[in-house]
């Protein structure tokens, strides 16, 4: 079968841009448009997905252009959606259910297709049974969840490390894949799941690209659907990273193809299918809104009963990942805090998420003109009680320099920063390339057996320690040079800054994941001796062990709530005075 991509029925659509929607606790985008062939996008779990995001959003944009309105959303328990009663597979095929009657019911969609990426194939291929769907596309599925599970443990030994470089510690019976942690109940109901046992009900047409598990799309032709097949270029630059996740334009371009074929729908006098007035997340105790802002989203989260005098809560993307967080944390944490009573906004700045492109076309990784976006979320997030923000890596960093220029900024709470100050001259990939992180973690694994033997085995590159370590006794010996040429700290210094901070009222916290080379910028910039670090800070650096760079670890992200909600309860007894200072001002 030849596809070509055919839009003449769509000439003179109109083209509108997506719109936030809530389906039955599923949080999602839908472009409207034209046609009345509407598409779903099932989007893959975890790790995966984050590493997609951007590239599945362009999709679903160059689907709405040609006319067809599409709905893209996150499953239950995962992004901004809703937490599920239940967690199983079921689950996940009721949530395309629903996002099919949506296209129906709301875009008067009379032919459906569904595109699934990875398992969200899979389950696509099990939702479309119960649902009359038109046309399936399967973009690198799984013939099982076994076949899942196998994959995922396997890649999760090269994303999941702690800072010095030891294996990431799991459970068996509660696996983390790159953050993700399924729920036992998925687990099991994934073990169950063989589509070369129980086939699914044929598609009249399908479009299988990647590898063909298990033989499936034999399997899918003897069952009756009309099989094309094709490669899948790209798939691993596609979902290895979301740093330098690379969008699959040939085969996006196919799957359009595919969808507009045989376009056969009335469209000359239709307008395009316009959604309800959103319908928050919400539960008992808070409520969520999309909030739009330049070039910037976010979801600001209120509690129904808010803690009086409390400062608002601003979360900064981490690295690229998308506004809910690497595995989800920063949904799960802003909803936990709204429970008692703290307002939160988690935002994408340019570059990330459903964020609109930066100029530049990069990322927004330790560029300063981000903080120009930071304090336009500040304006939409303050309401006289200030805001106290918190970021990771890169987000703390921009975090960093925000807390030092708006007074409105009364703590920060800075998770594994890696430096205070970049070096524009400096390559991005080159420092962010992972390696052991501190002097300390060198000494710490020297001491494990196990690390004697794997230098011996060469798995550990001792000539790239020795350099490390090299360029950081320079450096500490560059900056007591300093020290005996200026004793005091200048305004501008790292030091100077801190004080700053101190001396308006606002606080700094450094959180560090035991071994992180962010602790050697703070022994380079506030003194080597904890105490003298703690003098400067006015408490000491919050040092954990045993996690990872992103806090994926069990009981990381309660420590980290505990912290947040201390810095917010302190802030909030010295509320009265902080609006004093700001009318002063």
């Amino acid at each position: 079968m030849t596809l070509a991509v055919s839009n003449a029925a769509l000439d003179g659509a109109i083209t509108m841009p997506a719109e936030p929607v809530a389906v039955d606790g599923l949080f999602g985008w839908y472009g409207p448009g034209v046609s009345r062939r509407g598409v779903v996008l099932c989007g893959t779990l975890g790790y995966e997905q984050i590493s997609a995001y951007r590239g599945w959003r362009r999709l679903a944009a160059d689907l709405t252009a040609a006319g067809h309105p599409t709905l893209r959303f996150d499953y239950p328990g995962e992004g901004d959606s809703a937490d599920p009663e239940g967690a199983g597979v079921e689950t996940h095929i009721a949530a395309i259910r629903r996002a099919v009657r949506f296209l129906r019911e709301v875009a008067g969609a009379e032919e459906i297709v569904l595109v699934g990426l990875r398992l969200g194939a899979t389950f696509a291929a099990l939702a479309a049974e119960q649902e009359g769907i038109d046309r399936l596309v399967m973009l690198a599925p799984f013939a099982s969840g076994r076949a899942y599970l196998r994959e995922m443990t396997m890649r999760t030994k090269t994303i999941d490390q702690l800072p010095d470089g030891r294996p990431f510690p799991q459970d068996p019976a509660a696996p983390v894949f790159g953050g993700f942690r399924p729920p036992a109940a998925l687990l099991a109901s994934l073990g169950r799941l063989d589509l070369t046992k129980v086939p699914p009900a044929p598609v009249p047409r399908i479009l299988l690209l990647g590898p063909d598990p298990a033989g499936l799309a034999g399997r899918l032709r003897d069952g009756g659907s009309a099989v094309t097949t094709g490669a899948f270029p790209g798939l691993a630059p596609f979902l290895s990273n979301a740093l330098i996740s690379v969008t699959p334009d040939e085969v996006f371009a196919q799957v359009l193809a595919f969808v507009a074929e045989d376009e056969a729908c009335p469209v000359a006098d239709r307008a395009p299918g316009l959604p309800p007035a959103p319908m928050p997340i919400a539960t008992p105790q808070w409520s969520e809104e999309v909030i739009r802002f330049g070039g910037n989203v976010g979801i600001v989260c209120t509690p129904h009963a808010p803690a009086p005098d409390t400062p608002a809560l601003l979360f900064v993307n981490s690295g690229v990942n998308p506004r809910s967080g690497y595995g989800r944390q920063t949904s799960d944490l802003a909803r936990a805090l709204a429970g008692r009573g703290v307002r939160s906004l988690r935002m994408d700045l340019r570059g990330v998420g459903d964020g609109h492109d930066r100029a530049d076309g990069a990322p927004p990784l330790y560029v300063l003109d981000a903080v120009d976006e930071i304090t336009a979320a500040l304006d939409r997030l303050d309401t006289g009680s200030g805001v106290v923000l918190t970021g990771t890596c890169s987000g703390a960093y921009l975090g960093f320099h925000v807390l030092c220029r708006d007074a409105r900024v009364r703590a920060g709470i800075l998770v594994n920063l890696y430096c205070f100050d970049w070096d524009p001259k400096a390559d991005l990939a080159t420092a962010l390339k992972p390696k052991f992180r501190s002097a300390a973690s060198y000494g710490s694994l020297m001491r494990q057996p196990d690390a004697w033997k794997r230098v011996l085995r060469g798995e550990v590159r001792v000539g790239a320690i020795l350099s490390r370590l090299a360029g950081m006794a320079l450096g500490r010996l560059r900056g007591a040079a300093l020290k005996l040429l200026r004793p005091f700290p200048s305004a501008t210094s790292v030091a100077g800054r801190v004080a700053a901070i101190r001396k308006r009222g606002a606080k700094l916290v450094l959180v560090f994941s035991e071994g992180e080379s962010g602790i050697g910028e703070v022994v380079t910039h506030l003194g080597r001796g904890p105490d003298l670090q703690a003098r400067r800070l006015g408490h000491p650096v919050v040092l954990l062990e045993d996690t990872d760079h992103n806090l994926s670890t069990e009981g990381a992200q309660d420590r980290l709530r505990e912290i947040l909600t201390g810095v917010l309860t302190e802030a909030s007894a010295g509320t009265p005075a902080y609006r004093r200072t700001r009318a002063a001002d």
